[in-house]
């Protein structure tokens, strides 16, 4: 049976954060800024005009590995600065870049970080 739709885009991500208020300075980083007050759990970070990150906050959250299932997410980053100066500004926001910067041969340079509760985030950057 031939499939009768097409995925037009990834909306959103939800991530179980334990410290809500660092969890949101990290991704500020990549993000769009949330509102001040949110009134729920999930705080939405605007990745882009139509993807989101919510941040869903459980703080006595305690993964178990063998329910864990994602491995890392992907993000694609445009820029005209050198790629020194996307590591010292993921740096000052408190990531330490790893597994890269290095080529990988496609196009783009890319290395992870991890944000504050361990979720690997691969960094994928075009230059402009």
């Amino acid at each position: 049976m031939d499939r009768p739709f097409t995925v037009d885009k990834l909306d959103h991500l939800v991530l179980r954060v334990r410290d809500l208020e660092k969890s949101i300075a990290f991704y500020e980083m990549f993000a769009a800024r949330p509102p001040a007050s949110t009134g729920t759990s999930n705080v939405p970070m605007a990745l882009g005009p139509t993807t989101r990150v919510l941040l869903h906050h459980e703080p006595d959250y305690a993964p178990e590995t063998e329910r864990n299932n994602l491995q890392h997410f992907a993000l694609q980053l445009g820029t005209t600065h050198d790629i020194s100066d996307l590591l010292d500004y993921v740096r000052a926001h408190g990531a330490e870049p790893f597994d890269g910067p290095r080529d990988n041969g496609r196009g783009f340079v890319q290395f992870r970080v991890l944000d504050p509760d361990g979720t690997e985030i691969e960094i994928r950057v075009s230059q402009k």
